[in-house]
């Protein structure tokens, strides 16, 4: 082994066997990408025993980046991180280049809302915000302390409220009511809020959570739980399980003679599903189609109105084609109208009557025959040049 590749390993094994992790608090969230390599940065102030407060100038802040670039969890200034000291992209095998990665933000607060508490870290002094005080003056204290706040850009919700967890939960939450819950039916437990769901124990259960928490209950940190009728948006991908859900539409007669009412017979169970509610949905395919197949039926239900449009053609096919829940009456096909009323006129005009006098004209030559003929050539006028249907074969 060489000299310097030696001296290179020796280097190595010293500097991870001092890496440390220690808190320090968020002074500053870097929302600029002018520098490359210090997006998602953070500045921070390392706090310890040894930082003392004499004036400004002992604060140090120094700059932090992610320790993992695929999951950002974005602190705000006032939280406190944990931060380590390892290797920068610089190092060498025989030059060591150290920064600061911030690993996770500390839950002093034990809210997922927000952990800022600036008042953890020594208090700065401003030397351009000097007291008036003569008491504070002359007993040499000029500087006054700078008020400890939290991200001044930070809307606080007081609403914001952690999710029920429930046994062998997977949580991710965020800071405004967004959540993705990995969970399954638990048998039983304690819980503060019961879940929305029931049945199929040990199968898995996936909700996507994004609303708006509005009510105030008066406490700090309560339990709340996924509600599945109210909540802003949602998406639950259930393997059987029972869902505390309430369709918004009631106009069920189609689906009802259709027989399409698996979902009501199961109470929202039993079926592996995923329900997806919201205020609005919108499905748009920039480039190909909207496809929707079914092994049992498609229901669709408003309390108004349902409306389909296209610029070329709506092609509707069955076997039976019903316009109305209690449609018992055929549609005349248009065509095969058309040239039944066409030989009807044709054959009336031949018409001769047999009198006591003998064989009248026939109805072609009577004076009212002109408005009969007439009739005949409104026909064509009567079919229509955007609907079709067609008689089965």
């Amino acid at each position: 082994m060489s000299p310097r590749l030696a001296t290179s390993m020796t280097l190595k094994m010293d500097w991870f066997n001092g890496v440390q992790i220690f808190p320090a608090e968020v002074k500053e969230v870097i929302y600029s990408d002018k520098n490359p390599i210090l997006i998602y940065g953070i500045k921070v102030k390392q706090l310890n025993d040894s930082t003392g407060i004499k004036d400004e100038s002992s604060i140090a802040v120094e700059t932090a980046i992610p320790l993992n670039y695929n999951v950002i969890r974005v602190p705000l200034v006032g939280e406190v991180v944990l931060v380590l000291r390892a290797p920068s992209s610089y190092t060498t095998g025989v030059r060591f280049s150290s920064t600061l990665y911030y690993i996770d933000i500390v839950s002093l607060q034990s809210s997922k809302h927000h952990n800022s508490l600036p008042t953890v870290a020594n208090i700065e002094f401003n030397s351009t915000n000097k007291s008036t005080s003569y008491a504070e003056t002359s007993a040499g204290n000029v500087n006054k302390p700078v008020e400890p706040t939290i991200d001044k850009n930070f809307q606080e919700n007081s609403n914001s409220k952690p999710l029920q967890h429930y046994v062998g939960d997977v949580l991710l939450s965020g800071r405004y009511g967004h959540s993705i819950r990995f969970s399954t039916t638990p048998k039983s437990g304690n819980f503060t809020v019961q879940p929305e769901f029931s049945g199929a124990e040990g199968k898995p259960i996936t909700i996507i959570r994004n609303t708006t928490e509005k009510n105030s209950t008066g406490k700090v940190n309560d339990f709340v739980t996924e509600k599945f009728t109210n909540d802003e948006n949602l998406i639950v991908m259930a393997s059987g399980q029972n869902l505390k859900f309430e369709q918004s539409s009631k106009a069920l007669s189609s689906i009802n003679k259709q027989k399409i009412t698996s979902w009501k017979d199961e109470q929202w169970g039993r079926t592996p599903q995923i329900l997806v509610s919201s205020g609005r949905i919108v499905f748009n395919s920039s480039q190909k189609e909207i496809i929707a197949f079914a092994k049992n039926g498609i229901g669709l239900s408003s309390e108004t109105s349902i409306g389909i449009d296209a610029k070329a053609t709506v092609s509707i096919n069955g076997k039976k084609i019903e316009l109305g829940t209690d449609a018992d009456e055929p549609i005349i096909l248009g065509n095969k109208w058309k040239t039944w009323a066409e030989n009807l006129i044709d054959t009336l005009a031949t018409v001769v009557v047999v009198t006591p006098a003998g064989p009248s004209s026939p109805l072609s030559a009577s004076p009212q025959w002109a408005s009969i003929a007439g009739f005949k050539g409104q026909i064509p006028t009567l079919l229509s040049e955007q609907s079709f249907v067609k008689k089965l074969s």
